[in-house]
């Protein structure tokens, strides 16, 4: 539930909605006082995605600027 909060709540500041980030806190607290490893797991995987999308758009970004210097005319 914290993940699909976390993802959805852009879209709610988009519509204007209020106190979403203080219920997406008290949340997390609730969350941590039943199930700490979960949410310690949840925290983990959200960061680790985070990381492998950055470095999946770095990588592409890369290797692009391969592709096109292969084909750069003025490259000495």
């Amino acid at each position: 539930m914290i993940a699909v909060n976390l993802i959805f709540m852009p879209i709610d500041w988009l519509f204007h909605k209020s106190n979403n980030l203080i219920g997406f806190i008290q949340m997390i607290i609730q969350a941590i006082g039943n199930h700490n490893f979960m949410v310690f797991g949840v925290i983990l995987l959200t960061l680790l995605a985070c990381w492998l999308v950055i470095f999946l758009v770095a990588l592409f970004f890369y290797w692009l600027n391969y592709e096109i210097s292969k084909k750069d005319y003025y490259q000495k």
